[in-house]
């Protein structure tokens, strides 16, 4: 087959995608032929003519071809290794190759991913900003000083359901907010998401590429951990695991010193969610001691924290 005939639709990993425009229909071939003998000289007067009326004749309207459908197409699907092979000049979105409902948007640096994702965590889960409107710059500038942080350094990875984005942008819209270009860059992978799956509510998580603050260990701990979040907001079952043992597994005295530590984080204490969820991912899937410590972050005896990792394990996924 040539390669104007091929009909695949190549995915291209960038935050835009390039669509392919459909293949034009080849027009059909003219099978007609004019039948006759006439006798004598005649004929070849009549011959003569009709070749001439063949050749003059204007050739025949092309066929009218319908516009090609849209085609939303999916980021690409990469593993673990791929995603941390990125190295992109802009924003660009892929798929978890062991769960493409896992969104993972990569950024060029910090404070890329903090112009694109800072304002939604303010509504989603930081404490001490509203949870009913959206911050403007003036406020959410206000609210990264409040807790001595930078735009870059407010958080080094994100994670969030889709619905959750959309009530942002929603809210967002209500308050009239002005969002700015990476927030709508985001935005648009959000809808993305739902016309390529639109009876799921995707994950969306992030990934900063390296840099000063971020060396390539610091990238996989930072991605470890996020895609962690990833399966708790894409797999039921795990979720509702996970939910039980912090209330059930996880003694009261465990609550409050995960409590204490992810309020020192920024995280809102008062979200019950996200204090089983990152639990988990702090438990689970963050090694990297730089980032979480037992000992040193929660007095802990490593056995304790065993005892914990290890209920959530009985009903955690293979990966990551």
């Amino acid at each position: 087959m040539a390669e104007d005939d091929d009909p695949t639709v190549q995915l291209r990993p960038s935050p835009r995608p390039d669509l392919r425009p459909g293949l034009r229909p080849a027009l059909g071939r003219r099978v007609g032929r004019r039948v006759g003998l006439l006798a004598g000289g005649c004929a070849a007067v009549a011959l003569g003519a009709g070749g001439l009326w063949w050749l003059g004749r204007p050739a025949p309207p092309a066929m009218p071809v319908a516009a090609p459908p849209v085609a939303i197409l999916a980021p690409p699907l990469l593993d673990a290794a791929g995603l941390l092979a990125q190295v992109p000049a802009g924003p660009m979105a892929a798929r978890w190759a062991a769960n493409p409902l896992v969104w993972v948007l990569i950024f060029p640096d910090l404070r890329s991913q903090g112009r694109a994702m800072n304002r939604a965590a303010a509504l989603l889960e930081k404490a001490r900003t509203p949870r009913d409107r959206v911050l403007d710059d003036a406020a959410l500038a206000q609210a990264i000083l409040a807790d001595r942080r930078t735009e870059e350094s407010w958080y080094f990875g994100h994670n969030y359901r889709a619905s959750e984005l959309a009530r942002f942008q929603a809210l967002a819209a209500q308050g009239g907010v002005a969002l700015n270009p990476l927030e709508l860059w985001m935005l648009e992978q959000v809808a993305r998401s739902r016309q390529v799956e639109p009876s799921r509510d995707a994950a969306f998580i992030t990934l900063p590429a390296a840099g000063p603050q971020l060396d390539r260990a610091t990238r996989a701990a930072i991605l470890r951990h996020e895609l962690g979040h990833g399966q708790f907001f894409t797999l039921p079952l795990f979720a509702a695991h996970v939910m039980r043992s912090w209330v059930e597994g996880f003694t009261e005295a465990d609550r409050r010193d995960l409590r204490q530590f992810l309020s020192a984080e920024g995280y809102d204490p008062a979200l019950e969610e996200v204090m089983a969820n990152e639990a988990m991912a702090y438990l689970l899937y963050t090694e990297d001691r730089r980032f979480f410590d037992p000992a040193r972050d929660l007095g802990w005896a490593d056995s304790r924290a065993e005892r914990l990792r290890a209920l959530l394990r009985r009903g955690a996924p293979a990966e990551p």
